[in-house]
């Protein structure tokens, strides 16, 4: 589904050209979930909006659905960390907006916002406004929004740092359990090693900048699985280890 071929992103700047990445090789297939994880500057966000069609790579390829990727596009969603609701609107008039931009059927599109909102817990909530919903209420208005027009591709840079832990544990499990149910392709950003174990079917490890794909995990560990329960198994502890060393050491493609 996701292809990208030696892409390279070089960004200008006063003291000289700076590299954010460095000829990404990586393919992501139909319905995976891929994490990807480094040291913060390493290019994990221009990853995405490369990805995105946000911006153009330096040098290198990216393919979505066997399409070049020249422009953002409807079938790929990004979820950014901060939700950025339109105060005026309510949770169900944000989710609404990007059919609305499409110019969709609006009963249609109502009708998969509700569900939507269900599915995350904000049945009763879809007439509040951003200031009356807490952030990780907000966040959740923010994942149906980029769910609404049922991309083939979703993008998430980070959604739930922002979020106290036991609100953050809950967003993963509703995350999760949406992506059993539609399995649309996931690139998943995050800097929790945990995190990354509990949701991927694969995690990326990025190199310190300029990013460069330093190992592949696979993580062969049976869904659903949950930060409060699965935690404690030693398989998760044990891919959790191998990536904290591997943000620390180089090393090759491997599985857990």
């Amino acid at each position: 589904m996701i292809l990208l071929d030696q892409v390279s992103r070089t960004f200008p700047a006063r003291t000289g050209a700076v590299t954010a990445l460095h000829e990404i090789d990586l393919a992501v297939a139909e319905g995976e979930f891929v994490a990807v994880i480094g040291r913060s500057g390493c290019g994990k966000s221009t990853l995405l909006r490369l990805i995105a069609g946000l911006l153009e790579p330096t040098s290198g390829t990216i393919t979505v659905a066997g399409r070049p990727v020249r422009a953002p596009s409807r079938e790929v969603a990004l979820m950014q960390q901060q939700p950025a609701l339109l105060p005026w609107r309510t949770a169900l008039g944000n989710v609404l907006l990007p059919v609305e931009m499409a110019r969709l059927p609006r009963a249609d599109g109502t009708a998969r916002a509700r569900e939507l909102l269900t599915a995350v817990g904000l049945a009763d909530f879809e007439h509040r406004h951003p200031y009356e919903l807490s952030g990780g209420m907000q966040q959740r208005v923010a994942l149906c929004r980029a769910l609404i027009q049922q991309p083939r591709v979703l993008l998430m840079d980070e959604p739930f740092s922002a979020l106290d832990a036991l609100t953050r544990e809950d967003m993963a499990a509703q995350l999760q359990a949406l992506h059993l149910a539609r399995p649309a392709t996931t690139v998943f950003v995050t800097h929790s090693i945990q995190e990354a174990v509990l949701l991927a079917d694969r995690v990326v490890v990025l190199t310190p900048r300029p990013g460069r794909v330093r190992k592949v995990l696979d993580v062969e560990i049976a869904r659903p699985r949950s930060l409060g329960h699965s935690a404690a198994l030693p398989e998760v502890a044990e891919c959790v280890a191998q990536l904290h060393d591997l943000l620390a050491s180089a090393g090759e493609h491997g599985s857990c």
